[in-house]
C-alpha cells in the first residue's frame, strides 16, 4: 500500500440496513448488509472494509471483508458468505481507503438475530366417537413450541362439521407433561359435537388440529320414585285431620286413640306380627300407626327412648300436650302400643307410661324421626 496522499480526504460510510437495534429471524440465510458509500476528494477508486463482531469493541470479530467494490447509487450490498447464529447481538462497522489512504470508521451498528417462532399444531385425542358421559375431558397432545412466550390453546366445540357457530370457545394453558386438558362441565345429552385446537402467542398461530367428532350418550333413565310411606290402610277410620290448639294453661287430656291402634292391627296383622327390630323386624306397623294418629291430631308422632331423638322408641308413640313446637318437647305423654312386642304374639295395646317412665327418673321426647 502507497504512503497516504496528502490532502485527500475520504468521508465515513454509513451503516444502513440492518438498521441500529433490529431484529432478525434466523432463516438459515446470511444476512445481507446496506452501506451508504464514502466519499473521497481524491481521484483514487475507494473500496470497502467490513468487521462484524459480537462486542462492540470488535474484540470478538466473527466476519471481516476486505476490498469490496462500492455499488452503484451511492450505495453497496454486502451479503455475508455464511449465516450468522441466533441468540447474539451483532455489531457491524465500515470503512473505505483507496490503497494510499484510510477513511475513518463509521458508526457502529447493531442488531440482533433470535430464533424463529415455531408454534406447530396440536394433535387432538380425545374425546372422540360415541360416549358414555356427558361430563368430558378435552386433551390433546402438545405441539413443538420455540422462540416464543405466552403461548396458550384455543379450543374450538361447534355443533356443526363446519364449524360454524361456535358453541364454545375456551383457552387453555399447555400442560408441562406434553398434554393439555381442558373441563367444559356437563354437554347436553344425545348430542353430536365436533372439535379441534390452534396454538397461539397473541401474534403467531399454529394451524389447527384435526377435527374429531364425539356424540354424548341417551339421558339417563330418571330414578324410580322413592317408595310410598305407609300410609293408614283400607278399613282403618281416618280422622279430619288439623291440630289441636295449644292450652291456654296447663296441659291438654290424653287422647284415647287404643280403638285405632287395633283398627290398624286388624287391618295390617303381618305388619305387627314383623315389628320387632331388633329380630329384623321393620317400622311398617309403627309408622302405620303414627299416620293414622296423626289424620285426628298431628300433635302425635314418635318418642326418643330416655329423651335421646336419636334413638327412636320402636313401640312406644307420644303426643305433645304443651304450648310450642313438637319436634324436641319433653311435654310428652308417652304410650306403649304395642303388648309381648319381641314376642311369638304381640298384640295391639294402648298403655300410658307416662308416669311410670317419670318415677324411673327418665323422660320421653317428641321425635319425627325425619318424616314429617
Amino acid at each position: 500500500m502507497a504512503g497516504p496522499i496528502p490532502g485527500v480526504s475520504i468521508t465515513a460510510p454509513k451503516p444502513l440496513e440492518p438498521g441500529a437495534g433490529s431484529t432478525l429471524v434466523f432463516g438459515g440465510e446470511p444476512p445481507t448488509l446496506l452501506i451508504e458509500n464514502s466519499g473521497t476528494s481524491g481521484v483514487r477508486t475507494l473500496w470497502l472494509q467490513v468487521e462484524v463482531g459480537t462486542d462492540a469493541g470488535f474484540q470478538q470479530i466473527v466476519h471481516s471483508a476486505d476490498r469490496l467494490t462500492p455499488g452503484e447509487g451511492g450505495r453497496t450490498t454486502y451479503r455475508l458468505p455464511e449465516p450468522l447464529g441466533a441468540g447474539y447481538t451483532y455489531y457491524w462497522r465500515a470503512r473505505a481507503q483507496d490503497g494510499a489512504n484510510v477513511g475513518p470508521y463509521s458508526a457502529v451498528s447493531s442488531f440482533s438475530v433470535v430464533p424463529p417462532v415455531v408454534i406447530d399444531a396440536p394433535t387432538a385425542t380425545a374425546p372422540s366417537g360415541t360416549l358414555t358421559t356427558n361430563k368430558l375431558d378435552f386433551r390433546l397432545t402438545n405441539g413443538a413450541i420455540s422462540g416464543t412466550s405466552g403461548v396458550v390453546y384455543r379450543f374450538e366445540i361447534s355443533q356443526s362439521a363446519s364449524m360454524s357457530p361456535l358453541t364454545a370457545l375456551v383457552t387453555a394453558t399447555p400442560g408441562s407433561n406434553g398434554t393439555t386438558t381442558m373441563t367444559l362441565g356437563e354437554l347436553p345429552y344425545n348430542t353430536t359435537y365436533y372439535w379441534r385446537a390452534f396454538a397461539t402467542d397473541g401474534t403467531k398461530q399454529s394451524n389447527y388440529s384435526s377435527t374429531l367428532s364425539f356424540r354424548t350418550p341417551a339421558p339417563p333413565p330418571p330414578p324410580a320414585p322413592p317408595a310410598p310411606t305407609p300410609g293408614p290402610s283400607n278399613g282403618v277410620p281416618l280422622g279430619n285431620g288439623g291440630r289441636t290448639p295449644d292450652p291456654t294453661s296447663g296441659r291438654l287430656p290424653l287422647p284415647n286413640m287404643a280403638s285405632v291402634v287395633q283398627a290398624v292391627a286388624r287391618a295390617n296383622p303381618g305388619a305387627l306380627q314383623n315389628s320387632c327390630q331388633d329380630n329384623g323386624g321393620n317400622w311398617q306397623f309403627m309408622d302405620l300407626v303414627v299416620d293414622t294418629l296423626r289424620t285426628y291430631d298431628t300433635r302425635w308422632g314418635y318418642n326418643g327412648k330416655r329423651g335421646n331423638a336419636s334413638d327412636p322408641s320402636h313401640d312406644v308413640v307420644a303426643y305433645h300436650y304443651g304450648s310450642g313446637s313438637d319436634q324436641g318437647t319433653a311435654n310428652v305423654y308417652i304410650i306403649d302400643i304395642i303388648g309381648g312386642h319381641c314376642g311369638s304374639a304381640p298384640t295391639a295395646g294402648w298403655i300410658d307410661v307416662t308416669a311410670v317412665t317419670a318415677n324411673a327418673g327418665s323422660i320421653g321426647r317428641w321425635i319425627s324421626r325425619g318424616r314429617f
